[in-house]
């Protein structure tokens, strides 16, 4: 039984097309050397395939043995193959494109009767300790459908079955929604794609039979109105991976007492609590009635991350298991019970590749079949990524029993890999990283996308914390020393002892302010103070680098402002009338766009221009709820009225929340205020948005 390859990160052989680009080679040493006449032909095609909608999860590229690739997108799966043009008689290839659709519907895990489990999800919602309604309402495997928060659409992972395993003898999609539906699709006609069945439904049909109990030794559990028994429930089947066996053949008594060998196919499906569900699948499968079983088997892994099927070959006898990755950092093989199966036998114990809990998540496992050059047997040869290192493991059947040496490649990369793949035919392994500011300017001008401006924004932030001076004394810690000492008020003021405390509060606030601009504490600059850089052979201090680093946040953060006014305006010029006023301070917004005489951008002064005739001179300026003065428009964070009122603006329409209860990122990067009834369906949605600087949802 062929381990099967991860998606998203195929194998690479000297007959295959697709290029590595980009990617840093690492050539194992316990491999054979690749042969001289190896040589991979990079070939880009022109033009690129776009895509109807944005890519999600981790790793959204699988690629299968049929030459087909899928790409997981927020919509649909999104299948191209390369075909030959049957209408141009010629040589050229065509790509030919299908979909499978994401359900309309939001998967809800079977937890209990659906009254009973209305009547819990009230009770949690409502319920007076935080550490409950909280953690419930931010959960979207409780939430699938959303309601305050934005929809979970799209597909969140893709896998291929091996060749053979639908009726036409090609390979099978089991495809992973965000919403934690499993379910598996097959391509029969080449125009669209079949659901063939629902994983996720049936597992939880047979965990609702079994009372949620693996086995009926184990003890029964609590009510469904515990959450932490809520909890388990969901945690029990909600996937995380899932990976294809290769095919295995197994014997089938007919009614005649005579076997006969029947095809099947295994694809396991690891669970958030850390179980994996063994389903067997009879060839060709064709729907439900091909499943033959399902086992749960328990890892004992915490937080697990990555799934990958395990073979081993060892004089014509073949061992399978499965590796389970953690994100905490374990990696250990588990034994799978194939008595059923001809030529396999079974692991007598789990066993642990890697058991330091040092924070380090695993994912991308690759399993690689190699030749002992001086043991003189085949071994196997197991890489994973592990932080910015590649964990291999070599395992070995010897006389003693079975060998486990390990170890980490490093000095790599500087920043964590994001995706691992490897050549079984030469140990190679092909390594990528997101390391390199440079790059990701080159990418930003390239293609613009605000993805990448709010990555390096990110990327930004990180560098301005690292680079600030740790305050030297313990924050928490009270001060014994009178505050009223700072006041700075005469005696014959006649202030009292509340007006002197207040005044005191507001102007260490200030000091702090000042001090978290600068990075550093006031009392340490003289005892600490940096080499100026007018110093002989002085280095530039960190207070110049500091402010320069804020610069560009800043820059990054106006620019994304910028590019959201954009959209802001395009929504206001769709759907409004002439001289319409519609409470989004649309002048305001224009002009905000055009005082920087350094800001040239021609889409946005054409779209300026037709909003202006539309508005025909008028202005539908916001007033101040309290004193109703006008509201100018002269920043994007705040609006100030002539008699001092603040209000902060809604970063998602920049209007004025003139209210005391509005929403905010998770980031506490900006705010938004909240619907209302006489809101049309354009504001609605423009309020459903996440973040313009972290892209995270806002509460």
């Amino acid at each position: 039984m062929a381990a099967a390859e991860r998606g998203g990160s195929p194998s690479l052989s000297a007959g295959e097309e697709e290029p590595p680009l980009g990617l840093d080679s690492l050539v194992e040493e316990a491999a054979a050397a690749p042969s001289a006449g190896f040589r991979l032909t990079a070939v880009r095609r022109e033009p690129a395939v776009k895509l109807q909608h944005g890519v999600s999860g981790l790793e959204p590229l699988a690629w299968s043995e049929d030459h087909r690739v899928s790409v997981s997108t927020a919509r649909s799966i999104a299948v191209l193959e390369q075909l030959s043009d049957v209408h141009s008689g010629g040589q050229e290839m065509v790509i030919h494109r299908t979909a499978v659709p994401a359900p309309s519907a939001a998967c809800f895990l079977k937890v209990g009767p659906k009254k009973e489990v209305a009547e819990c999800k009230e009770k949690f919602a409502s319920s007076a300790d935080p550490t409950v309604s909280q953690t419930f309402m931010l959960d979207r495997v409780f939430n699938p459908e959303g309601k305050s928060l934005p929809p979970m659409r799209g597909f969140k992972y893709s896998s291929w079955s091996p060749l053979g395993c639908d009726a036409n003898g090609r390979c099978l999609l089991a495809a992973l929604t965000m919403d934690n539906r499993l379910t598996i699709h097959a391509n029969l006609n080449r125009l669209q794609w079949v659901q063939l069945v629902d994983l996720t439904e049936i597992y939880g049909e047979r965990l609702y039979e079994a009372s949620y109990r693996l086995s009926k030794a184990d003890t029964p559990r609590g009510e469904l109105g515990d959450f932490s028994e809520f909890q388990r429930r969901h945690s029990m089947q909600t996937p995380v991976r899932m990976e294809w066996s290769g095919i295995c053949t197994t014997q089938q008594v007919k009614h005649n007492n005579e076997c006969r060998d029947v095809g099947s196919v295994l694809l396991a499906v690891l669970f958030e609590n850390g179980n994996i569900a063994v389903w067997q699948f009879q060839l060709p499968f064709l729907g439900k009635e091909a499943i033959t079983s399902c086992n749960t088997i328990e890892s004992g892994i915490n937080s697990p991350s990555v799934l990958s099927w395990w073979e081993y070959e060892h004089n014509n006898r073949k061992m399978s298991g499965l590796i389970v990755g953690s994100d905490f950092g374990p990696v250990k093989i588990l034994p799978v019970n194939l008595k059923a199966v001809k030529g396999y036998f079974t692991l007598r114990q789990p066993v642990v590749l890697w058991q330091e809990m040092d924070q380090l998540p695993v994912h991308s496992i690759k399993c690689i079949p190699l030749y002992h050059p001086y043991q003189k047997c085949s071994c196997s040869l197991v890489v994973a990524a592990r932080g910015p290192y590649v964990f291999w493991c070599l395992l070995l059947i010897s006389k003693a029993g079975l060998n486990v040496h390990n170890s980490h490649v490093t000095g790599l990369h500087s920043l964590p890999i994001v995706s691992l793949t490897a050549d079984k035919q030469n140990g190679t392994v092909y390594t990528c990283s997101s390391d390199g500011k440079e790059a990701l300017d080159k990418k930003i001008e390239s293609c613009g996308s605000t993805y990448f401006w709010r990555f390096k924004l990110f990327l930004l932030r990180i560098l301005y914390q690292s680079m600030q001076k740790a305050p030297s004394e313990v924050m928490w810690r009270p001060s014994h020393e009178d505050a009223k000492i700072l006041i700075s008020d005469s005696p014959g003021m006649g202030s009292t002892e509340e007006d002197q405390e207040e005044g005191t509060s507001k102007q260490a606030s200030k000091q702090s302010l000042c001090d978290t601009g600068k990075g550093m504490d006031i009392d340490d600059t003289a005892d600490d103070s940096l080499p100026q850089s007018s110093d002989i052979g002085g280095r530039e201090p960190m207070e110049e680098k500091l402010l320069e680093i804020q610069a560009q946040i800043e820059a990054v953060e106006m620019h994304l402002t910028r590019e959201h006014m954009k959209r802001v305006l395009g929504e206001v010029y769709l759907h409004t009338w002439i001289t319409e006023n519609t409470s989004i301070p649309t002048r305001g917004v224009c002009d905000f766009l055009m005082s920087d005489d350094g800001y040239d951008d021609r889409t946005a002064r054409v779209l300026i221009g037709h909003i202006l005739k539309k508005m025909n001179k008028q202005t539908f300026p916001e007033h101040c709820s309290l004193c109703k003065e006008i509201l100018p428009f002269t920043d994007r964070k705040q609006a100030v009225c002539s008699n001092g009122h603040i209000w902060l603006r809604c970063f998602l329409t920049y209007q004025s929340c003139q209210s005391l209860v509005y929403r905010r990122c998770l980031l506490h990067d900006s705010i938004a205020r909240h619907p209302t009834p006489e809101d049309p369906e354009w504001i609605k949605r423009l309020l459903q948005g996440p973040c313009t600087f972290c892209d995270s949802p806002v509460f």
